[in-house]
Protein backbone atom coordinates (compact mmCIF):
# COMPACT_ATOMS: atom_id res chain seq x y z
CA UNK A 1 0.00 0.00 0.00
CA UNK A 2 1.24 3.52 -0.53
CA UNK A 3 0.82 6.72 1.64
CA UNK A 4 -0.94 9.72 0.87
CA UNK A 5 1.16 12.34 -0.48
CA UNK A 6 2.60 14.37 2.47
CA UNK A 7 0.43 17.23 3.01
CA UNK A 8 1.96 20.64 3.80
CA UNK A 9 1.45 22.07 7.15
CA UNK A 10 -1.38 24.60 7.22
CA UNK A 11 0.49 27.40 8.60
CA UNK A 12 3.49 26.85 5.84
CA UNK A 13 0.70 27.30 2.66
CA UNK A 14 -0.64 30.50 4.49
CA UNK A 15 2.64 31.73 4.55
CA UNK A 16 3.12 30.73 1.31
CA UNK A 17 -0.23 32.01 -0.33
CA UNK A 18 0.61 35.28 1.42
CA UNK A 19 4.18 36.12 0.73
CA UNK A 20 3.58 35.36 -3.08
CA UNK A 21 0.81 38.34 -3.55
CA UNK A 22 2.99 40.04 -1.27
CA UNK A 23 6.02 39.91 -3.93
CA UNK A 24 3.88 41.62 -6.66
CA UNK A 25 2.09 43.61 -4.34
CA UNK A 26 4.58 45.25 -2.73
CA UNK A 27 6.99 47.31 -5.37
CA UNK A 28 3.79 48.70 -6.85
CA UNK A 29 2.91 50.07 -3.12
CA UNK A 30 6.37 51.59 -2.73
CA UNK A 31 6.36 52.82 -6.30
CA UNK A 32 2.96 54.40 -5.97
CA UNK A 33 4.20 56.38 -3.23
CA UNK A 34 7.25 56.90 -4.64
CA UNK A 35 5.48 58.71 -7.49
CA UNK A 36 2.79 60.75 -5.81
CA UNK A 37 4.68 61.54 -2.48
CA UNK A 38 8.11 61.68 -3.86
CA UNK A 39 11.27 60.11 -2.27
CA UNK A 40 10.12 60.53 1.44
CA UNK A 41 6.95 59.21 0.63
CA UNK A 42 8.32 56.20 -1.43
CA UNK A 43 10.95 55.32 1.52
CA UNK A 44 8.39 55.38 4.39
CA UNK A 45 6.04 53.35 2.03
CA UNK A 46 9.28 50.75 2.12
CA UNK A 47 9.65 50.65 5.91
CA UNK A 48 6.11 49.92 6.03
CA UNK A 49 5.92 47.06 3.60
CA UNK A 50 8.85 46.24 5.50
CA UNK A 51 7.45 46.05 8.91
CA UNK A 52 3.88 44.75 7.68
CA UNK A 53 5.15 41.88 6.12
CA UNK A 54 7.80 40.77 9.20
CA UNK A 55 5.17 41.38 11.23
CA UNK A 56 2.47 39.20 9.69
CA UNK A 57 5.12 36.74 8.60
CA UNK A 58 6.12 36.50 12.49
CA UNK A 59 2.88 35.97 13.37
CA UNK A 60 2.23 32.89 11.31
CA UNK A 61 5.92 31.53 12.33
CA UNK A 62 5.09 31.74 15.57
CA UNK A 63 1.60 30.37 15.15
CA UNK A 64 3.06 27.51 13.51
CA UNK A 65 5.47 26.90 16.40
CA UNK A 66 2.82 27.27 19.76
CA UNK A 67 0.02 25.35 18.01
CA UNK A 68 -0.50 21.54 17.89
CA UNK A 69 -3.55 19.93 16.55
CA UNK A 70 -5.60 20.78 19.57
CA UNK A 71 -8.36 23.20 18.22
CA UNK A 72 -8.02 24.79 21.92
CA UNK A 73 -4.63 25.32 21.82
CA UNK A 74 -4.99 26.88 18.40
CA UNK A 75 -7.34 29.58 19.54
CA UNK A 76 -5.28 30.35 22.81
CA UNK A 77 -2.05 30.53 20.70
CA UNK A 78 -3.89 32.90 18.32
CA UNK A 79 -5.37 35.20 20.74
CA UNK A 80 -1.98 35.22 22.22
CA UNK A 81 -0.33 35.93 18.86
CA UNK A 82 -2.81 38.55 17.77
CA UNK A 83 -2.30 40.19 21.21
CA UNK A 84 1.04 40.15 20.92
CA UNK A 85 1.56 41.75 17.36
CA UNK A 86 -1.21 44.52 18.51
CA UNK A 87 1.60 45.70 21.12
CA UNK A 88 3.97 45.38 18.79
CA UNK A 89 2.62 47.24 16.58
CA UNK A 90 0.94 49.75 19.10
CA UNK A 91 4.94 50.57 19.88
CA UNK A 92 5.74 51.04 16.18
CA UNK A 93 3.18 53.62 15.54
CA UNK A 94 4.24 55.59 18.79
CA UNK A 95 7.52 55.50 18.39
CA UNK A 96 7.42 56.33 14.95
CA UNK A 97 4.59 59.05 15.04
CA UNK A 98 6.96 62.28 16.18
CA UNK A 99 9.36 61.16 13.51
CA UNK A 100 10.03 64.25 11.39
CA UNK A 101 11.74 62.52 8.29
CA UNK A 102 8.74 60.22 8.11
CA UNK A 103 5.95 60.32 5.86
CA UNK A 104 3.42 59.23 8.05
CA UNK A 105 0.32 58.88 5.17
CA UNK A 106 2.79 57.00 2.86
CA UNK A 107 3.76 54.60 5.41
CA UNK A 108 0.19 54.22 6.73
CA UNK A 109 -1.39 53.71 3.61
CA UNK A 110 1.38 51.21 2.45
CA UNK A 111 0.88 48.91 5.62
CA UNK A 112 -2.83 48.93 5.40
CA UNK A 113 -2.35 47.57 2.10
CA UNK A 114 -0.12 44.82 3.01
CA UNK A 115 -2.56 44.14 5.77
CA UNK A 116 -5.40 44.02 3.21
CA UNK A 117 -3.28 41.94 0.33
CA UNK A 118 -2.33 39.61 3.06
CA UNK A 119 -5.52 38.83 5.27
CA UNK A 120 -7.00 37.83 1.86
CA UNK A 121 -4.52 35.95 0.97
CA UNK A 122 -3.59 34.25 4.23
CA UNK A 123 -8.06 33.47 3.96
CA UNK A 124 -8.00 32.22 0.76
CA UNK A 125 -5.06 29.72 1.32
CA UNK A 126 -7.09 28.88 4.94
CA UNK A 127 -10.49 27.81 3.45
Amino acid sequence: MTQPPAQPPPFAAMLRAAVIPMLCTAPVIVLVFWITRHTRGGLAALLGVSIAVAFFASGLYVMQRVTNANPWSVLVGALAVYLGQVIFLGIVILLLSGAGWLDGRAFGLSVLAVALVWQLSQLVAFT
